[in-house]
């Protein structure tokens, strides 16, 4: 190999770890906090979300991870992943622990 060849490649490698890193940053940062005596209540923003057992979705339908969420408490240092649904903006879907996932569907504001 050339030299020009593997300052492509290290160049290429170096690219690719970064935007992994990015990625990583980005999609463990907390965006909100999750309360009520059973976690039924997400907060994100001003946007609210409820525990939602009659939702339409499979985890298949699960889209980009969002970040994380906290207890509003601050008692747990537990932590909820947050993914977007596909396809709607009423709902989401959390992951707790490894298997833990539920879908919170948009409370509507008065």
């Amino acid at each position: 190999m050339n030299k020009r060849r593997i300052m492509i490649i290290a160049v290429a490698a170096i690219c690719i770890v970064l935007a992994a890193a990015a990625y990583i940053v980005y999609s463990n940062r907390v965006i909100g906090s999750y309360y009520g005596s059973e976690y039924e209540y997400i907060r994100i923003g001003s946007d609210e979300y409820v525990l939602d057992a009659n939702d339409p979705y499979t985890s298949s339908d699960r889209g980009v991870r969002l970040g994380r969420v906290v207890s509003e408490n601050g008692s747990s240092s537990e932590s909820m992943y947050i993914w977007s649904v596909k396809g709607t903006d009423e709902y989401i879907y959390r992951v707790w622990g490894f298997s833990d996932g539920a879908f919170y569907r948009k409370l509507t504001n008065p």
